[in-house]
């Protein structure tokens, strides 16, 4: 096993190492669960549609779970660091990586549990439907990669970037969401809504079809919330690097 698989692992047995973080794993799983449940078996007979059922679940499952990822990455580099974290010689640069990798494994197993439970759902609530609902099938698979991928790592970021628990899941939380407010609420940031809120994507991802648009604005979404934030978040690491080596 490489050095760089060892240290994932190591992240990934964090992941349930405090009571925390395995009790942000319950929340999710039970809040998926739920969903899918509540709106299988509730509501109109036409909502009880594979990506009906998927966008709720998968919202669900996405609330809590990032937060896992924000405690991952305050673990080492937040305020309350331990100084011992790199007495192994694993450079910072090498833990960053991993704890990217088992936030995106996180991330993936969290789509897979709630396209399950979606499909469960969707087969129980309507037994004699048409198979022809399957058609998207795929497409929801991936939609739900992605939907979790850019939440997960998205809380990573945040992590990274501020230091603090408790800032970085303020911040994943009020951030996104603030702005998906209030781009809906002002006539003329109606179209910046779609390309920089991160919750306008979600059901796009999850209908079941995109079009071109749509993925130029799910790129334009990862672009800042996966790659910007995260980027930002190294770079602030590296600063407290140098200043604790000089």
């Amino acid at each position: 096993m490489t050095d760089r698989a060892c240290v994932t692992l190591l992240e990934l047995r964090k992941v349930v190492g405090t009571p925390a973080r395995r009790w942000l794993l319950i929340a999710a799983g039970v809040l998926g669960l739920l969903s899918a449940g509540l709106v299988a078996f509730t509501g109109p007979a036409h909502d009880h549609t594979l990506p009906m059922i998927s966008f709720f679940t998968q919202s669900a499952i996405s609330l809590p779970l990032p937060f896992v990822s924000v405690l991952l990455m305050t673990a080492d580099f937040g305020r309350r660091a331990s100084p011992t974290t790199f007495a192994l010689g694993i450079s910072p640069d090498a833990i960053i990586t991993a704890k990217l990798l088992a936030s995106a494994i996180i991330a993936l197993a969290g789509a897979s549990y709630g396209v399950l439970i979606s499909v469960l759902a969707t087969r129980l609530a309507a037994p004699a439907a048409d198979d022809g609902r399957w058609g998207v099938i795929g497409m929801i698979i991936l939609g739900s990669m992605l939907v979790q991928l850019i939440a997960q790592l998205s809380g990573a970021g945040w992590g990274l970037l501020l230091g603090s628990s408790a800032l970085a899941i303020v911040a994943d939380v009020a951030v996104p969401l603030g702005l998906w407010i209030v781009a809906g609420a002002i006539p003329a940031l109606h179209g910046v809504q779609a390309w920089l809120a991160p919750f306008a994507s979600v059901q796009n991802l999850l209908s079941g079809q995109m079009n071109a648009q749509q993925w130029a604005q799910v790129g334009v979404i990862v672009l800042v919330w996966v790659v910007v934030l995260n980027a930002a978040g190294i770079l602030r690491q590296h600063r407290l690097s140098e200043s604790v080596g000089r």
